[in-house]
């Protein structure tokens, strides 16, 4: 009953991450200061989430600079950490990496099929024969923006239940 907060956040991002590619900020900030007053009032105290907050944004800062992650993704990350502090947040974002592979290809898949593919691997072979940057095409894979929300959200559920129930952790 202590993540329900987390988890309603979990599905919200998702689903709006889904529909939408993009993660409002109606759904993420307002979790924030949630899950640093619900862990000082019933949990680990203010540190505890204050770290996760700190540590989350020093880490997924630079991959929204870099254009890896977009705002949202991050801002759901910073909330993530709000909850589950500095240590489940690195398992969690582990985790969201792991799925987040085979979701992004899938969702590529789904889009573009087998031709859209070709195009990008054909694409990257000429970029790593010729050393010359070449923008992708609307139809192939790499001109594509998947949704990460999702993964991050299926990362965060996954490290918490492991950890929860004590069956597996990555980080102790």
């Amino acid at each position: 009953m202590e993540q329900l907060p987390l988890l309603a956040l979990l599905v919200c991002a998702a689903w709006m991450d889904l529909r939408t590619h993009k993660i409002p900020n109606f759904i993420t900030l307002p979790f924030i200061p949630l899950g640093i007053l619900f862990h000082t009032i019933f949990g680990e105290g203010a540190i505890y989430s204050l770290s996760g907050l700190a540590f989350s944004f020093l880490l997924l800062f630079p991959f929204f600079i870099l254009r890896v992650f977009a705002g949202g993704d991050v801002k759901l990350g910073m909330a993530i950490a709000t909850f589950t502090g500095w240590q489940l947040f690195i398992e969690s974002l582990l985790y969201g990496l792991m799925i987040g592979l085979p979701l992004v290809l899938i969702l590529a898949w789904r889009r573009v099929g087998w031709q859209g593919f070709k195009t990008s691997f054909s694409r990257y072979m000429l970029i790593f024969g010729t050393r010359r940057y070449m923008t992708p095409a609307e139809n192939e894979m790499a001109g594509l923006k998947v949704p990460y929300g999702p993964a991050l959200a299926l990362g965060a559920a996954l490290a918490v239940m492991l950890n929860k129930y004590q069956i597996f952790t990555l980080v102790s």
